[in-house]
């Protein structure tokens, strides 16, 4: 019952600093136009019911489920948003908590490569079955197998347009996780932080990352924190209220 009432609190001082609505007070036009236009858009693309009828036979296949309609549904249609906005090709998401959120990755571009990585066999199947139903080929599913490590599947790609930490997966933290795909990443880069505000130490890696000298824009959208890297933006952090 604390979790939930100190959820509540973080919500209240989250609405009561955040500004920015319909990119108000932001000087740069792109970050206008990316908050206004893209993250804040409301058209309704054709993959999002098809996406979203999958969710309620999911909640009978897998036994740990976000419940959550509303929140899930909005941080994957803003992965659609911001990948086909920035016409991302390599596309990689840590650890899938229903596959939902991958495929509003893969749909936002076919031309794109989206690798999922996650360490549950029993997940992956039920996935797997759900992508190829939605003929889905452009996602490749990563099973983390016994000894086996996370950087060694993410060394395998050249460089990385798009990241999704979704969950942890392995050992590794979510501050190991960022930092291992700070070597793949290039100018423009986005990185999208899944539930930055759920606990003590997610929020302490969100103001640790805000600091690297590498990132250069955080906008921090309370379910989501994206970041960006491309050195022409003037270096600062958002609080978003969409």
């Amino acid at each position: 019952m604390s979790h939930i009432f100190q959820n509540i609190k973080e919500r209240i001082i989250f609405q009561y600093k955040a500004s920015h609505h319909n990119g108000f007070g932001i000087h740069s036009p792109y970050l206008f136009r990316l908050i206004s236009d893209v993250l804040e858009g409301t058209c309704p693309y054709y993959c999002f019911d098809q996406i979203e009828s999958t969710r309620p036979l999911l909640k009978k296949e897998l036994k740990t489920f976000h419940k959550n309609n509303k929140t899930d549904a909005f941080c994957g249609q803003i992965l659609f948003r911001l990948i086909q906005d920035a016409q991302s090709r390599i596309l990689l998401e840590i650890g899938t908590t229903a596959g939902l959120e991958t495929q509003y990755m893969a749909f936002s571009s076919q031309k794109a490569k989206c690798v999922s990585i996650t360490d549950s066999v029993e997940l992956a199947e039920v996935l797997q079955n759900n992508n190829e139903k939605k003929e889905l080929k452009n996602i490749e599913l990563k099973i983390l197998e016994s000894g086996e490590t996370l950087e060694s599947r993410i060394n395998q790609l050249d460089s990385i347009d798009f990241v999704y930490f979704n969950e942890s997966v392995g050992i590794l933290t979510m501050a190991d996780l960022f930092n291992q795909c700070l070597l793949k990443k290039n100018n423009g880069s986005i990185f999208v932080l899944n539930k930055i505000h759920v606990d003590s130490e997610k929020k302490k890696v969100w103001k640790k990352i805000q600091m690297y000298p590498d990132v250069r824009v955080t906008l921090d959208l309370y379910d989501l924190g994206i970041v960006l890297f491309n050195p022409n933006l003037e270096k600062n952090n958002y609080v978003i209220r969409l």
